[in-house]
This record gives C-alpha cells, sequence and structure tokens, in this order.
C-alpha cells in the first residue's frame, strides 16, 4: 500500500497522474464517475464547453468561517496546485481561453450556497451566486468523497450576457 503526504499527492495529482484515466463505469446506466473526474456541459453565449475534470477541497465556510465548505470545481482542462489554490491563478486563466470551469461551495449539510464561473466567454461581469430553481443532486457527501450533480433550470441571464450549466462531478475532497 502507498500512502502519500498531502504534498506529494497534490503533486501527483497536479502532474495529471491522477486525474488522467478515462471514466470508469461496469456498464450500467447508473454507473458512477471515476474520482476526481466530471461530465456535463457549460453554455456561455451559445459556446458550449464539455468538461472532464473534477477537483474538491476543503474550504473556511462562505457562510460561518468557523465551519468547513467543500469547493468543487469542475473544468475542461486539468489544473495543477498553484491554479487549484489561487482563486487568481484561475481567473487569469479563464481571462486567457485557457480555463473554462464552473466553480461549487457546498456547505457542511451537503447543499451548494455559492457559484462562480470561469469562463472567457462572459462579456464582463461574469455572474456568481446561485439560483434556488437549479437543480442540485448530492450522490455521496462524506468527507472524504464528493458526488452529484448540478443543473441550472433554464438558460440564465446575466448582463445581457446567457448561461447554463449541466454537470456531473465524482471527486476525492483534499483538506
Amino acid at each position: 500500500m502507498i500512502v502519500l503526504t498531502r504534498r506529494a499527492a497534490i503533486a501527483v495529482a497536479a502532474l495529471g497522474l491522477l486525474t488522467t484515466s478515462p471514466l470508469v463505469t461496469d456498464g450500467r446506466a447508473d454507473s458512477a464517475l471515476a474520482d476526481g473526474k466530471a461530465e456535463g456541459t457549460l453554455t456561455v453565449n451559445g459556446k458550449t464547453t464539455k468538461v472532464a475534470f473534477a477537483y474538491a477541497r476543503s474550504v473556511p465556510g462562505f457562510i460561518d468561517a468557523n465551519t468547513k465548505d467543500i469547493l468543487v470545481i469542475v473544468s475542461d482542462v486539468p489544473l495543477d496546485a498553484n491554479a487549484l489554490a489561487d482563486d487568481s491563478v484561475r481567473a487569469g486563466l479563464a481571462k486567457d481561453g485557457k480555463l473554462h470551469a464552473f466553480e461549487i461551495t457546498i456547505d457542511a449539510s451537503g447543499m451548494p450556497v455559492s457559484t462562480a464561473w470561469r469562463h472567457d466567454g462572459f462579456n464582463d461581469p461574469v455572474p456568481s451566486g446561485l439560483s434556488s430553481d437549479d437543480v442540485f443532486t448530492k450522490k455521496t457527501f462524506d468527507g472524504k468523497l464528493v458526488e452529484g450533480s448540478y443543473k441550472s433550470a433554464t438558460d440564465e441571464e446575466f448582463f445581457g450576457n446567457t448561461y447554463a450549466f449541466d454537470v456531473a462531478f465524482r471527486a476525492i475532497i483534499t483538506h
């Protein structure tokens, strides 16, 4: 059995060694995604991008900093440790057209409390927050693994931008 320190696990993940395997299913329609994988689409102003990567990490609570939330990032490209740790790096990658991602902050009860987009398809500003009409389905949320799906109820509009999301994800939570 190989045991990695947190730093080593992050380095391995950053190299893509934990997230580059194809989707693993048992052939059934309800098969789960492999760890560190996402599927689905992000659509901004008519341009649709497929997502393939999922990351999850424990962060200070969005509403109560004394609690821990889980930040889930679904993206079209693999992210290194620097991008995973720094919002501004992800924002810069998105601005340069190198990243198309949707981020979901999930509170300790397993409910979304905020979302953020990292996508160059928006004509500023970029939306954040969430709608209670959107459909979140929690499959696994046990402090070690987060798995679920999130879908916008309708195409949304924000300052002349239209957008929608329909993603499923499964990721090991880093602490």
